[in-house]
């Protein structure tokens, strides 16, 4: 299986999640690590499972997200798998909101496969 793991952050903290998601996934095949501004040519078709992450901000997804996914879903994604996360800080979702629940939604409407629910991991502000 091969796998594509995109993350935006501003203090590193989702690029550290994104690295432990790319270690998880080492064994299972090859995984490439690609910032929202590295991944600016697309995905490839050989990506069995693609991965995307980003800090919630103002109760929702940043501006590089956003425009990561509005190319994004300019692709065909219908039957891709995909998986979702984000990372916050340490309030109820109810105050903080989710980039994760964002983004899946783009990607549902975009045709993808979200195969789990979307992940919050739980960060402080300092990088």
């Amino acid at each position: 299986m091969e796998s594509l793991v995109i993350y935006a952050t501003r203090t590193g903290n989702t690029r550290t999640v994104a690295e432990a998601i790319e270690e998880g996934l080492r064994p299972h095949g090859p995984v490439h690590l690609r910032s929202v501004e590295e991944a600016v040519n697309g995905i490839s078709a050989g990506i069995d499972l693609l991965v995307i992450g980003g800090p919630t901000e103002g109760h929702g997804m940043t501006d590089a997200m956003i425009a990561f996914l509005d190319r994004l879903t300019m692709q065909p994604l219908a039957g891709r798998a995909v998986a979702v996360f984000d990372t916050r800080l340490w309030w109820p979702k109810a105050l903080s909101g989710s980039a994760a629940e964002g983004i899946a939604g783009r990607l549902r409407e975009a045709g993808a496969d979200v195969v789990a629910p979307p992940e919050s991991f739980i960060v402080s502000m300092k990088p």
